[in-house]
């Protein structure tokens, strides 16, 4: 940074990226500065600089440039790594102390004194339960299906779906399970991650609401999925039946299945006295479409549903949210698999609806797909929006 951007920038006053300090006389307030920086979007601390801009300098820069590598080392949990440079302005030495985010990603950080602190304008202030939950969410350490729904509490659990998932996946009961362990339930579901503590508060998380929940609707009112049937091969033709399916995931699952067996065409051929009926479309693909979208929508996206078209030559499933990581439209159909929700995932896979092995795609939804119609099935983003089509068997 050179002298003539730093007298610039001072000149511009503390700001949301910009604090001054005369002294490092206070480690723990100085970890706070840097923690701030470091869990908000990245910052610098001017040392040397009173807080009206005057700019005073140092009497022994080099203790004070040791004193905050210390500091970043030592004081702020995990260590911050910062950019710190050593400039003469104005005829006065300083220390300039830059946080980068791209250097510092294990967020959320905290001072050793246990503070965590982001930057608010022009100062730093202590992070509430939901902005921690928030900053992990978006460095990755916490899956959005793992982090908390504001407004749920234990009384939102369906203790009798809880309870048949508890049989299936540990072979006892629930309440043989409490009383073995001798745990309350919330502490066996804050173990499982479907419970969290925010600000003093019981939340469940967005999983455990979906599979779980007595009314998952109410908080995530996109968690439903909109099936449609239409008479022809556009959205213009006239639609035949229409449901807004709702309820746990599994019971989403459930009800679709129903609905594309009752919709979707039997055409048969007649054999003197015999019927030998057509099947358009491979259960087995279908099915995994369906799951496949409910358990890897992405759910943070309240402004749309999963919508299943069914039209008469072909099967639409759009789901939101664009493909996760590295994931692209080519290695999809390889079998190349990120999974977005995590939690969801391994849930649905215990409870049977999912195979652990992430092939489905090109197993079961192409190559069946593919044998049935002989026709490929297509994937192709549309906005913030994932389309799979799967063409029906031309008779």
């Amino acid at each position: 940074m050179s002298s003539l951007n730093i007298v610039t920038e001072i000149a511009g006053g503390e700001s949301q990226y910009c604090e001054f300090k005369r002294l490092v006389d206070n480690v723990e307030s100085i970890a706070g500065e840097i923690v701030a920086f470091a869990n908000s979007e990245g910052g610098v601390l001017y040392v040397g600089v009173e807080d009206n801009g005057q700019i005073v300098g140092l009497d022994n820069p080099n203790v004070t440039f040791q004193s905050l590598t210390n500091i970043c080392r030592d004081r702020c949990i995990p260590p911050i790594s910062p950019v710190i440079e050593q400039q003469t302005v104005n005829d006065k030495e300083i220390i300039v102390l830059t946080v980068k985010p791209e250097l510092n990603r294990l967020k959320p950080y905290r001072t050793a004194g246990g503070r965590f602190y982001i930057r608010v304008g022009r100062d730093k202030k202590d992070a509430t339960g939901r902005e921690l939950v928030r900053i992990a969410q978006l460095v990755g350490e916490l899956h959005y299906d793992e982090s908390p729904v504001f407004g749920t509490s234990l009384n939102d659990l369906a203790l009798s779906a809880f309870a048949a998932y508890h049989k299936i996946q540990f072979g006892i009961t629930l309440q043989e399970q409490l009383e073995q362990s001798s745990m309350e339930l919330k502490d066996l579901l804050r173990n499982l991650r479907l419970l969290h503590e925010v600000d003093g508060e019981f939340m469940l998380s967005v999983a455990a609401l979906l599979l779980f929940g007595e009314n998952p609707q109410r908080f995530m009112s996109h968690s439903r999925l909109s099936a449609v049937v239409f008479a022809g091969e556009n959205e213009d033709s006239d639609i035949l039946d229409r449901r807004e399916i709702i309820g746990r995931l599994p019971n989403v699952i459930e009800e679709t299945r129903i609905f594309l067996e009752r919709n979707i065409r039997r055409p048969a051929r007649e054999h003197g006295f015999k019927r030998e009926d057509i099947l358009l479309y491979d259960h087995k693909a279908i099915g995994e479409v369906v799951v496949n979208a409910i358990a890897h929508r992405d759910y943070s996206l309240s402004g749309s549903q999963i919508r299943l078209f069914l039209f008469r030559d072909r099967l639409e499933v759009r789901s939101p949210g664009r493909l996760p990581n590295s994931i692209t439209l080519d290695n999809i159909k390889l079998g190349v698999h990120a999974e977005r929700n995590r939690a969801i995932a391994v849930l649905l896979t215990q409870l049977g609806y999912m195979s652990a092995i992430g092939t489905g795609i090109p197993r079961l939804i192409i190559r069946l797909s593919r044998t049935l119609s002989g026709r490929e099935p297509e994937f192709e983003l549309v906005g913030e929006e994932l389309r799979v089509r799967i063409w029906a068997k031309q008779i």
